[in-house]
C-alpha cells in the first residue's frame, strides 16, 4: 500500500503517503497533462482515473468507462492513453498465437505503482485487514510493477501479456523472451494454495508443451511447493529476496 514512489516511501504515516500520493496526481492533472496532449474536456481527467482505479487488473472496456463520465469509446481511449505516456498506468495485451483461434484479445489495465492505486481507490490498511477481497487487484498491481522492474535487469527482450480464453481460464502476466520461452504467473492474496489455482496455467502449458517452460502461483507463505511438472507455488517474498 506504500507503492514504490521515493517521496511516498519516505513519509512515517500512511496517510502521510495518501496524501503525497493524492497530491501528486493533482500536480500531473494540472501540468503535465497539457504538455503531452491538446485536450478539450481536462477537467474530466482526474473522474477519468478514479473511474480507472476502481476496476484495476481488468479487461479494458473504455465503453464503460466512457459510460460513466458521458463521454464517447474514442475519448476515453484517447485519455486513457495520455495517463499511459505518464507512466501511470500500462496496457498489458492479451496473449495471442495462431494455434490457438479461441483467446480473448481484449488488453488489462494495469496502473503502474499499488500505493498510487490504494490512495485513488480511498483504501485504509483497517479496510485491507477486514476484507481480504481488496488485496486482490493491489496484490496483481505489485506483482507486474515488480516484475517490470526485474525486467530491466535481463540481458534480452521480454513481452508481457496476459491469458484468457472463451471458457475463462485466465493467466494473469505471461512473460515469453526471444526464444519463445513462456513462463506463465498467477497470483493469489492467500496463505494457501490448490490445484484449481493451476488451471489456466496448465491450460497454456498444453497449448504450448516445447515453449512452456514454467508456471508460478504466487501466494502468501514462504514455503515453495510443487504442484506437478513445471508448475510450482512460490512465495510472493521471492520477488525481493
Amino acid at each position: 500500500m506504500t507503492g514504490g514512489y521515493p517521496e511516498a516511501v519516505e513519509r512515517v504515516s500512511y496517510q502521510r503517503k495518501q496524501t503525497w500520493h493524492l497530491h501528486y496526481i493533482d500536480a500531473i492533472v494540472q501540468r503535465d497533462i497539457h504538455e503531452v496532449s491538446q485536450i478539450e474536456k481536462g477537467q474530466q481527467m482526474p473522474s477519468l482515473l478514479m473511474a480507472l482505479a476502481n476496476q484495476p487488473a481488468q479487461l479494458t472496456n473504455h465503453s464503460k468507462v466512457g459510460a460513466l463520465l458521458n463521454i464517447n469509446y474514442g475519448t476515453a481511449q484517447k485519455y486513457t492513453s495520455i495517463f499511459e505516456q505518464l507512466f501511470i498506468i500500462k496496457t498489458l495485451p492479451s496473449w495471442h498465437t495462431n494455434r490457438l483461434k479461441r483467446l480473448t484479445k481484449t488488453p488489462k489495465l494495469h496502473f503502474l505503482d499499488s500505493g498510487l492505486l490504494a490512495s485513488l481507490q480511498g483504501i485504509s490498511q483497517a479496510q485491507i485487514k477486514n476484507d481480504r477481497r481488496l488485496l486482490g487487484p493491489l496484490l496483481e498491481t505489485f506483482v507486474y510493477a515488480e516484475l517490470m522492474k526485474l525486467s530491466a535487469w535481463y540481458e534480452g527482450r521480454l513481452h508481457f501479456s496476459h491469458y484468457r480464453d472463451k471458457q475463462k481460464n485466465e493467466v494473469d502476466i505471461v512473460i515469453q523472451n526471444q526464444r519463445g520461452q513462456i513462463v506463465g504467473i498467477e497470483n493469489k492474496a492467500a496463505a494457501s494454495v490448490s490445484s484449481t489455482d493451476f488451471k489456466g496455467l496448465k491450460r497454456l502449458a498444453k497449448a504450448h508443451p516445447k515453449e512452456f517452460v514454467m508456471g508460478i502461483v504466487l501466494y502468501d507463505h514462504d514455503k515453495t511447493i510443487p504442484f506437478g511438472s513445471k508448475m510450482q507455488a512460490v512465495p510472493i517474498s521471492a520477488l525481493w529476496c
